[in-house]
């Protein structure tokens, strides 16, 4: 395969995933972003003329992590998140079941009596 027909192949599957991703989106689950302040020009000037971060690389670092978006759960909220998705999908098995049982076992049992019952007053009728 060549290069350019690599890179258009990367390229379509890109544009399908980030639709795909921008589809999932609504405005419930869209990440808080944070109204943050910019540091004055003054705390990166050293001696007013040269461009100097007073901060050690670890500061930095952790001001662009906590800088971007808030979206960290404490574990309490993971904790009620992952049960909440726990009654839900054991809600969907319930009503999994019950459907089942109305249409696959009800239904067709009833529809296997009714066929009997018409089929032997049919074969009744026929005999008398």
């Amino acid at each position: 395969m060549s290069e350019k027909n690599l890179e258009a192949l990367i390229v379509t599957i890109v544009k399908k995933v980030i639709k795909k991703e921008l589809g999932k989106r609504k405005k419930d689950n869209l990440p808080i972003v944070l109204n943050q302040t910019n540091h004055p020009l003054d705390s990166f000037m050293e001696n007013g003329d040269n461009w100097h971060d007073k901060r050690t690389t670890e500061e930095i670092i952790d001001d662009i992590y906590t800088s971007r978006y808030v979206t960290i759960q404490s574990k309490e909220d993971a904790e009620l998140e992952r049960s909440l998705r726990e009654l839900k999908f054991k809600q969907e098995l319930r009503k999994d079941w019950i459907l089942f049982l109305v249409k696959d076992v009800i239904v067709y049992s009833t529809t296997t009596i009714f066929i009997f019952v018409v089929s032997g007053f049919y074969l009744f009728t026929l005999i008398k």
